[in-house]
Parts: C-alpha cells; sequence; structure tokens
C-alpha cells in the first residue's frame, strides 16, 4: 500500500461523498474553511496497489504555543464503505506510519482523530497506546432515515411533535431558504439570544458567518429561517453533503413562542431534504443514552428531548482520541490543565 497527498479537490470529493453517512467535516470545503480561520490543512489517502483508495483522513493544525500543536480529523479518519471492519485497525497503523514517516507535517505534540466506528460493533479499532479525549464534535448523534413516505416519518414521531407541527402550520408559520445578509444578521442575533437563554457557548459571530459563507459558496450550507407575521421566530443552518443533511446551528426567538415555530422549520427542512434525494437527515448532536456515560451533559436534556421526537436512531461513536508524540510531554501539559481547571 502507498501515501498520497492529495491536492485535487475533484478526487477527494468523489471519495468522501460516496461513502455512507458522508461527514462533512471530511469535505474539501471544510478544509478550506479550516484554512481561512489560520489552521493549515492536509489530506492523506492510503491506496492499494491498484490506486483504489482504502482511508483518507484531513487534518487540520491547531497552533500552540512552544511549536506544542496538534493535527485534528475532525469525524475522520474515512474508510471505505468495502473495507472489512477487521482490517481498519492494521490499515489505519499503517496510514499513521507512513504519514510520520513522510515527514512533511509541522512540529506537534500529537494527532487527534473522531473515527466514525460504532462501540456496539464489537471492533477494536483504537490501538492502544491512543489516550481518550474529551469530545469536540458530538460523540451521540440521531440520524433520521429519510426512505420512508411522509406519512411513515410523521407516524413513527413523537405524537407531542406532530402535534407541534399542526400548532405552528395553524399559526401559519411559514419556513423559507435565505442567504441575504439581513436574514444572516437576525439569524446572528436569534444565535446570541438562545446563547444566553439556555446559557451554553456559541462561535462568535464572525467564525458562524465565515463557516456559512464558505460552505455556501460550495453549495454545502443554507439557512433556513421561520417566520410569523415578518417575525423571525427560528432559523437553523443546515450542511447539505454526500447522502446526509446535517442540523449544525439552530436558533429561536423567546416571542410568539406557542405558534412552536422550530417544529414547522425542522419539517420543511426534512421535507426538502427528502425530496431533494437524501437519505440522512443529522441532528449533530444529542446526550448517550446512559447517564452515567462522561459524556452526558444535563445542559443538553432538553435538546435530546426535542430531537428524539423527530423518530430517528440514536448513533453513538467511540469518540475522540489523540496519539502522543511524545507520552511523557502530552500527560505533563494536560495534568496542568486538568489541575487549572480544579
Amino acid at each position: 500500500m502507498k501515501l498520497l497527498e492529495i491536492t485535487n479537490r475533484e478526487e477527494w470529493e468523489a471519495f468522501q461523498t460516496r461513502q455512507p453517512w458522508a461527514q462533512f467535516t471530511q469535505s474539501w470545503a471544510w478544509g478550506e474553511f479550516r484554512k481561512n480561520r489560520g489552521c493549515p490543512v492536509k489530506r492523506f489517502v492510503l491506496a492499494d496497489d491498484s490506486g483504489k483508495w482504502l482511508v483518507a483522513v484531513q487534518g487540520e493544525y491547531r497552533h500552540k504555543k512552544f511549536g506544542l500543536g496538534y493535527w485534528f480529523a475532525a469525524r475522520g479518519p474515512v474508510f471505505d464503505s468495502t473495507v472489512d471492519k477487521q482490517q481498519r485497525r492494521p490499515m489505519f497503523e499503517e496510514l499513521l506510519q507512513k504519514m510520520f514517516a513522510q515527514g512533511k507535517l509541522p512540529r506537534c505534540l500529537f494527532w487527534r482523530f473522531e473515527p466514525i466506528i460504532q462501540p456496539e460493533s464489537g471492533e477494536r479499532f483504537v490501538p492502544t497506546r491512543f489516550q481518550r479525549s474529551l469530545a469536540l464534535n458530538p460523540i451521540s448523534t440521531l440520524r433520521l432515515n429519510l426512505e420512508p413516505d411522509e406519512e411513515e416519518l410523521l407516524a413513527a414521531m413523537h405524537p407531542k411533535t406532530r402535534y407541534n407541527i399542526r400548532v405552528g402550520e395553524k399559526h401559519d408559520v411559514k419556513a423559507r431558504l435565505t442567504s441575504h445578509p439581513a436574514d444572516v444578521d437576525r439569524f446572528l442575533k436569534l444565535m446570541s439570544e438562545t446563547a444566553a437563554r439556555d446559557k451554553f457557548v456559541q462561535h462568535d459571530d464572525s467564525h458562524l458567518v465565515k463557516t456559512f459563507q464558505t460552505l455556501a459558496s460550495a453549495g454545502m450550507a443554507r439557512l433556513r429561517v421561520a417566520e410569523l407575521n415578518g417575525a423571525m421566530l427560528a432559523g437553523n443552518m443546515e450542511i447539505a453533503y454526500g447522502d446526509t443533511v446535517t442540523y449544525l446551528y439552530g436558533a429561536s426567538s423567546h416571542m410568539m413562542r406557542n405558534a412552536m415555530a422550530p417544529y414547522p422549520l425542522h419539517w420543511d427542512a426534512i421535507r426538502t431534504a427528502k425530496r431533494e434525494g437524501y437519505k440522512w437527515y443529522d441532528f449533530w448532536g444529542v446526550n448517550p443514552e446512559l447517564k452515567s456515560s462522561i459524556f452526558y451533559k444535563p445542559s443538553w436534556e432538553g435538546i435530546t428531548r426535542f430531537k428524539l421526537g423527530w423518530g430517528g436512531k440514536r448513533t453513538d461513536l467511540v469518540g475522540t482520541w489523540d496519539l502522543p508524540l511524545n507520552l511523557t510531554l502530552y500527560k505533563i501539559i494536560f495534568f496542568r490543565r486538568l489541575m487549572k481547571a480544579s
């Protein structure tokens, strides 16, 4: 097998988009977005002797002091769907060995990976020298299969979700797609309002705008808003990639809460994704099923209930893992951070 560094967008996208449950964070456009945020990006592929791509990884370099930055592969690596699961760990090991031997990467303290591997598969994917890390992207999500017809999708929802869709429709809440700068500004204000109300930390406006602009120019990002009498009551930023539409960011107003605007908004997004031929609607993050999980967040209980109401299947992943290149230094630095946080 041989390692290839990929600089051709079309080849990269052809591989990524044909994989089931395509990951937008491994898309070419996401890499370009991260470059615009100051992170060098590299893309590598392990191919067999015939040139067939077996596994691909896009990594971004996150700068830290004293040259102790790290490489982060968000929701990567990505294996070709034809690779047997028993072959993925040795193939991953070979990918790593060849990447490090190539000597083209900036000095770093560790590599961080988020493999798309489900723990219930019984696969021992993560090598023993890896260290578990706090999850950067959700370790659990909810995916709605869009193949059933609309009546079947409605029947699979929680009764309260179906009821709230009808409430929104009775209030004449209208959903529409937009990219108008004034609508983007209103959405950002809604995001700030939602973060303050629900007590979570959100990305700054420049990050959100750059995400939208970069991915929209690639035909991936879209802003969907729900309005009543000209007032924006809710909004979603969606990412369409491969076979999946992902609900990445959402916001809602405190005004006219009885109109249930988020419900007709999501129902419009789901129906649109289905009509366009996408297979999955990914709600991008819910709590793990077990409250005893270290990744369970009490602050996510409300949003998890909302998402579970749409039906679909909870999907758990093995999480975020670090490969230290200097284990002693890695442990010293992370121990100091732990002490500062305590």
